[in-house]
């Protein structure tokens, strides 16, 4: 009985080995059509992607090309936009040094202007202090006057320098008041032109 199970069993084991080696065989066989297909698309693509891979590599070497020449190009910008900025400042400082000599030229002249104005102001004083006084003497005194008024002066010892100053520190009596002193008119030698 155990050889009758076991007889049965191996036909049964051969059975399912032939079945299977049905229904592999046409899978297998299968198998093979889609692994000569997936072969032949491959090498068609293969070849397809040969030419795109070329172009590709054209492509990126442009670009290397490109990107380099714009490297270039920008450092060449750079340099230029450096230069130029050097010479905004050095054109700056050159315009702040000459407008501080001109502002200190300014003030020299200011300062030379308000010398001028204060002393054209003072003499246009003195010039009006003059007339007043000529004006309040009624007129000018003639050398003459002024020699007869130095009279009583000699009597009493005073000398008086030629632009008169009196170099004595005694002050002077009030028996004798001294007149004010005029300006002496001298006339000037005049030089004859010959024609």
């Amino acid at each position: 009985m155990l050889a009758q199970i076991a007889s049965f069993a191996t036909a049964v084991i051969m059975m399912t080995l032939l079945v299977l080696l049905i229904i592999l065989m046409p899978i297998a066989w299968h198998f093979r059509k889609t692994y000569r297909k997936l072969n032949a698309l491959a090498d068609r693509v293969q070849g397809d992607i040969g030419p795109i891979l070329r172009h590709a590599h054209d492509v990126v070497d442009n670009l290397n090309y490109i990107t380099t020449s714009i490297r270039t190009d920008v450092q060449k910008v750079n340099a230029t936009i450096d230069g130029a900025n050097n010479r905004v400042r050095h054109a700056v400082l050159i315009t702040e040094r000459r407008l501080n000599e001109f502002n200190a030229l300014l003030s020299v002249v200011q300062e030379e202007a308000e010398t001028l104005f204060v002393s054209t102001a003072s003499t246009v004083r003195g010039v009006r202090g003059g007339a007043a006084a000529f004006r309040d003497r009624s007129g000018m005194d003639l050398a003459s006057d002024e020699a007869d008024a130095a009279e009583p002066a000699d009597d009493l010892d005073i000398q008086e320098n030629g632009d008169g100053y009196d170099p004595s520190t005694e002050p002077a009596s009030p028996a004798f008041p001294t007149p004010p002193t005029a300006p002496r008119l001298t006339p000037r030698a005049r030089n004859k032109r010959r024609a």
